[in-house]
C-alpha cells in the first residue's frame, strides 16, 4: 500500500511538472505574439474616414512643411463637404503618411479640401483618378497646395506583397521555434527512457534552423527604390515696373484784358458828383437851393474796350507705376523625397 501511495505521488508529481512546462510555454509564446502586435500596430499608417466594402482608397504624404488641421471630403455631385476628418487634436504632421479611405459614385470625383496650420487659407483638389489605390503627395508652392497624384506601379506592389510574405514568414518562423521548444522540452523529459528518440531528434532541431535561415536570405533582398520627386522652388524678386506720362495741370483759356485811357471828367465842388457834359445846370440848381455852386476838372483812367488774351494748356511730367515690385516662385528642379537625390528641370 505504501508503494502504491508514493507511486501515486510521484505520478502526480510528474503530471504537475509537465503541465507546469506547457504552461509557461504557452504564456512565452503569447508574450511574444502581444509584442509582435504590439509593434506590427506601431508600424501601421493611420487612416481618415471609414473602410466599407464598397471604399476606395488613397495613400498620401504631408510634404508641404506645415501641419495639415483640416482635411474633408465630398463627392464631386455633393454640394458641401463633409465635417473635419481629423479629431480634436489630432494633426498630419509634415512627412506623415496617410491612408483615406472615401466612397463616390461611379460618375463621381473625389474633392478634397485641405488647411495649412497657422494658415487662414484652405486648398481644394479634386481627384481626376478613380483607380482603387493611388499615392498622393501634398507639397506647398506658389501659395498653393500641391497634390501629386500617382498610380501604385507593379514594382510597389511588388514590394508590398514581400513585405508580406516576409511578414507571415516570420511569424510562422517563431510558431515553430516555439514548438520546437515544446519538443525539445519533451525529449529532454524522456531522455532516460528513449534514447534513440533523442538521437533521432537532434538532427530535426538542427535541420530546421537552416531552412529557416535560407527563407531570411532569400528575403532580405533590398527592394527596388522608386523615386519620388516632388518640385522645388526657389523665390526671385521682380522689380516694379512704370513709366512717365504727361499730366494735365491748367487747361487751355482766352483772358479779355482791358483797355484804357486817361479822360477829363467835371466834378462838383458842392456834392462831389461828375457832372461832365451838364456843369452848368447843375451850378444853376445849387444856385436856386441857396448853396454856392462851381466845379473843377478831375483826369481819371477809363476802360474803353479789351483784348482777348490765349492761354495754353499746363502739363508736368509724372512717373506711373505699372505693376509694383512682387516675388515669385521658380521651379530650379525636382528631390526624391525619400533618398533626397536631385535632377534639373
Amino acid at each position: 500500500m505504501k508503494s502504491n501511495k508514493i507511486l501515486m505521488a510521484g505520478a502526480l508529481a510528474l503530471s504537475m511538472v509537465l503541465s507546469g512546462g506547457m504552461l509557461t510555454g504557452c504564456s512565452n509564446s503569447s508574450t511574444k505574439d502581444t509584442k509582435t502586435t504590439e509593434v506590427a500596430k506601431k508600424k501601421e499608417v493611420k487612416t481618415l474616414g471609414k473602410k466599407t466594402k464598397d471604399s476606395k482608397s488613397l495613400k498620401f504624404t504631408n510634404n508641404t512643411g506645415k501641419k495639415i488641421t483640416v482635411f474633408e471630403t465630398k463627392s464631386s455631385s455633393e454640394e458641401n463637404f463633409s465635417d473635419n476628418l481629423l479629431e480634436n487634436g489630432d494633426v498630419v504632421k509634415n512627412k506623415e503618411e496617410r491612408t483615406l479611405y472615401y466612397e463616390v459614385k461611379e460618375s463621381d470625383k473625389l474633392d478634397v479640401k485641405v488647411g495649412l496650420q497657422d494658415q487662414d487659407k484652405t486648398f481644394v483638389f479634386k481627384d481626376v483618378d478613380t483607380t482603387d489605390t493611388k499615392k498622393v503627395d501634398v507639397s506647398l508652392k506658389d501659395d498653393k497646395v500641391n497634390l501629386d497624384v500617382t498610380k501604385k506601379d507593379e514594382t510597389e506592389v511588388k514590394q508590398e506583397e514581400k513585405k508580406e510574405e516576409t511578414a507571415k514568414a516570420d511569424s510562422s518562423n517563431k510558431s515553430n521555434a516555439s514548438e520546437s521548444k515544446k519538443d525539445n522540452t519533451a525529449s529532454t523529459t524522456n531522455t532516460s527512457s528513449n534514447k534513440n528518440n533523442t538521437s533521432s531528434s537532434k538532427p530535426s532541431s538542427s535541420s530546421k534552423p537552416s531552412n529557416n535561415s535560407g527563407s531570411n536570405s532569400s528575403n532580405s533582398k533590398p527592394a527596388e527604390h522608386t523615386h519620388n520627386w516632388v518640385a522645388q522652388y526657389k523665390t526671385v524678386n521682380v522689380p516694379e515696373k512704370g513709366h512717365n506720362e504727361q499730366v494735365l495741370v491748367q487747361a487751355a483759356y482766352d483772358e479779355q484784358v482791358p483797355i484804357t485811357e486817361m479822360k477829363a471828367y467835371s466834378i462838383c465842388n458842392q456834392c462831389g458828383a461828375d457832372i461832365t457834359g451838364f456843369a452848368v445846370s447843375h451850378n444853376e440848381q445849387h444856385l436856386a437851393n441857396y448853396e454856392p455852386g462851381g466845379y473843377h476838372t478831375e483826369w481819371r483812367e477809363t476802360i474803353t474796350g479789351y483784348n482777348t488774351v490765349h492761354h495754353d494748356a499746363v502739363y508736368e511730367t509724372r512717373y506711373v507705376v505699372d505693376s509694383p515690385a512682387t516675388t515669385k516662385q521658380e521651379l530650379t528642379g525636382y528631390k526624391c523625397s525619400s533618398c533626397g537625390k536631385t535632377k534639373a528641370n
